[in-house]
């Protein structure tokens, strides 16, 4: 009976240790969607792959862009999207656009991402095949999704169905904006 209630009482004290432990250690990582994927992100500069630079905070809002160089209906549509990300990232820090890519090998990918001029950061080559990433993928390309901070798909259709990414751009811009 002793032995009882000695072990209740030393499982008791472990578990007040453990999680004062757990709520005064500092975080490894992340917990948000961003900080998640952000250790996975490579930035394409002067057509050169290299280290993506950290923001100081993650985003709230993260669209995640599904494209391939191979695919017509998304070379055309890329150009546009560089557009919109120019003018619309430098009004709204609390987003930012990620390129998961579907082409078949890196070298098409850091190409496709240069020769379009992408500025944005891109999952480094096969990530996109990720369960993590892939959940929120339609069944074609080009497919533009926005992720809030805990990992919920705001802008996709029931089941993934895919949609034109330009009306996409139009509710990312109501959602960040506050308007919806």
């Amino acid at each position: 009976m002793e032995d009882d209630s000695l072990m209740k009482s030393t499982l008791l004290t472990m578990s007040i240790v453990a999680l004062g432990l757990s709520l005064t250690a500092p975080s490894l990582g992340r917990a948000d969607y961003f900080g998640k994927i952000e250790p996975r992100l490579i930035q394409v500069t002067d057509g050169k792959k290299g280290d993506y630079k950290k923001p100081a905070t993650s985003p709230k809002y993260t669209a995640i862009y599904y494209s391939a160089h191979w695919c017509p209906p998304c070379r055309a549509f890329t150009p546009k999207l560089v557009e919109w990300y120019n003018g619309f990232k430098g009004k709204h820090d609390n987003f930012e656009l990620v390129f998961a890519s579907s082409d078949k090998s890196e070298e098409a990918q850091i190409e496709y991402m240069a020769e379009t001029g992408m500025p944005w950061p891109a999952m480094k080559f096969g990530t996109s095949k990720d369960p993590n990433v892939k959940k929120y993928a339609a069944s074609g390309i080009p497919y533009l999704v926005l992720i809030d901070e805990n990992g919920k798909d705001l802008t996709g259709e029931k089941g993934n169905e895919w949609q034109a990414p330009q009306g996409v751009l139009t509710k990312i811009e109501e959602i960040v904006e506050g308007k919806k």
